[in-house]
């Protein structure tokens, strides 16, 4: 359903079985305002005009949310989706991280927002997949303790202290990082 310029998706409530769904690129400004399927698991409403994480607690079974490119300030409204694994908000005007203590996640995208400080992280035992690029990010703490990471992307922030690092040393299955575009590529013996 991508790519058609419409406003609601409340026709959808007629299929009850209904598992994927791709509403990205239209001119939707809310989301799910439609009877919930029994087992709705992947939803993509990128590039539309949504402002407010809602409904998401009526698809339980919820495993991928890709709302990229939208008009979203805060992440709310998720706490009941334990199931979801896969969060990606790229490209929104979210200012902190928060809200996401009880959900699951495996993977967060969360690039080129409004962030300037790592918080809300700390209770995501499972997160292995962290995308934190194009932001205003100047400080690495908060991130020391999320012990299962491997794939970690900071590239085009503000970090541009060598000692910043130490906050990542420690992650010992991280297997990925990267810094490029960060003031501090440009020290000396940064890499080592």
């Amino acid at each position: 359903m991508s790519n058609n310029g419409l406003t609601s998706l409340e026709p959808l409530s007629a299929i009850k079985h209904l598992v994927k769904l791709n509403a990205s690129s239209n001119h939707l400004t809310k989301m799910l305002d439609f009877l919930p399927p029994a087992s709705l698991e992947w939803v993509d409403f990128s590039n539309n005009q949504i402002s407010k994480i809602e409904n998401v607690d009526k698809n339980l079974y919820l495993r991928h949310l890709y709302l990229d490119k939208n008009n979203i300030q805060k992440i709310e409204n998720l706490d009941k989706n334990t199931h979801l694994r896969v969060l990606s908000l790229n490209s929104n005007y979210i200012t902190k991280i928060e809200n996401i203590d009880n959900v699951h996640l495996e993977e967060l995208y969360i690039s080129d927002n409004r962030l300037t400080k790592i918080t809300g992280l700390n209770k995501l035992p499972e997160l292995r997949t962290l995308d934190l690029s194009r932001n205003e990010i100047v400080f690495l703490r908060g991130l020391e303790n999320i012990d299962s990471l491997r794939f970690l992307n900071l590239s085009l922030n503000k970090v541009s202290k060598i000692l910043q690092l130490r906050y990542v040393e420690g992650l010992l299955l991280l297997t990925e990082l990267d810094m490029c575009f960060n003031p501090i590529q440009d020290r000396k013996h940064y890499r080592l």
